[in-house]
């Protein structure tokens, strides 16, 4: 097997789309930033971010309900995230609202009530 090293790749027709011919005439356009994950981040339930990319602050609110500022911010609130919440299925993490410049996220108890849970989140859109 041959292994490719570079410290940067640019598509000839758009410099954010690479084509990937992966064997048998098989070929993928792939844009590589739109692939990429522009926010994500691990926090207890005290708010606290022990993993991150592109947060600049994190704020306890209340009991359930956290807001994650991000450090560059979003070119619109047309993102998809996923969130989830503790380590049992019987807990829910639910998005809670969407803004160019943070993230709002509610942590719930099985029974349905707000309850403070560690919580982990990706955002995927276009930066502005």
């Amino acid at each position: 097997m041959s292994t490719l090293r570079t410290n940067a790749l640019e598509g000839v027709d758009a410099k954010n789309s690479i084509t990937i011919v992966a064997g048998a005439g098989n070929i993928t356009t792939t844009n590589v930033q739109d692939g990429l994950a522009m926010m994500f981040g691990k926090a207890g339930g005290d708010a606290v971010v022990a993993k991150s990319l592109n947060i600049s602050s994190s704020t306890d609110q209340g009991t359930g309900n956290y807001l994650y500022a991000f450090t560059s911010v979003f070119s619109d609130d047309d993102y998809a995230t996923v969130a989830n919440a503790g380590s049992s299925v019987a807990r829910m993490c639910v998005f809670n609202g969407a803004l160019t410049t943070s993230i709002d996220i509610k942590t719930f108890n099985s029974s349905g009530s707000a309850t403070d849970l560690s919580n982990g989140f990706n955002v995927h859109g276009d930066l502005a």
